[in-house]
């Protein structure tokens, strides 16, 4: 799987390839070998070394916790950096709710018609071996669900649609 990880301005390539013993990772060039158990707590040898780190996911974001400090990336698929670019913003304010990174819809938690509030899950992906509950940006009405359990998604894709209720 290739993705660039966004950190503020600055773009990692990474591939990550399963191999028996863990992954064979290539970041920005540079080739890693990861072993050890990934997810939300990872317990991880790299190139040898251990590592002990958390990750979680943080509205589109994914934060590591390493050595007690906090690095914040965002995941997209290098197939597709120009759909992955366009404004989130604008979607966000639309009551889009869009991928975030390729990935295997594992739970769809909302149905057409359903009324939410902003940050109720309403689409589970796995990516990464993670799973990541994806949540309505507004509150609202869900007036679209574009998506089913078991489907496979890239970056950018739409997931669902909540039409924000009037005050």
């Amino acid at each position: 799987m290739k993705l660039l990880l966004v950190q503020g301005e600055r773009e990692i390539a990474v591939e990550i390839e399963p191999q028996a013993s863990g992954y064979a990772l290539t970041l920005d060039g540079r080739p890693v070998t990861a072993e050890g158990s990934v997810g939300p707590s990872m317990r991880l040898l790299l190139d040898g070394r251990p590592v002990e780190a958390t990750a979680r996911r943080d509205g589109l974001d994914v934060v590591v916790e390493l050595r007690g400090r906090a690095y914040r990336f965002r995941a997209r698929d290098a197939r597709a950096p120009k759909l992955a670019r366009r404004g989130g913003g604008a979607d966000l304010a639309r009551g889009e709710l869009h991928a975030p990174m390729p990935g295997l819809v594992v739970e769809v938690l909302a149905e057409v018609g359903d009324s939410v509030e902003a940050g109720a899950p309403l689409v589970v992906v796995e990516a990464m071996k993670m799973q990541n509950a994806l949540v309505a940006p507004v509150s609202g009405r869900v007036s679209a669900v574009a998506v089913k359990a078991g489907v496979a998604v890239e970056t950018g894709q739409l997931l669902a649609t909540v039409t924000a209720v009037e005050a």
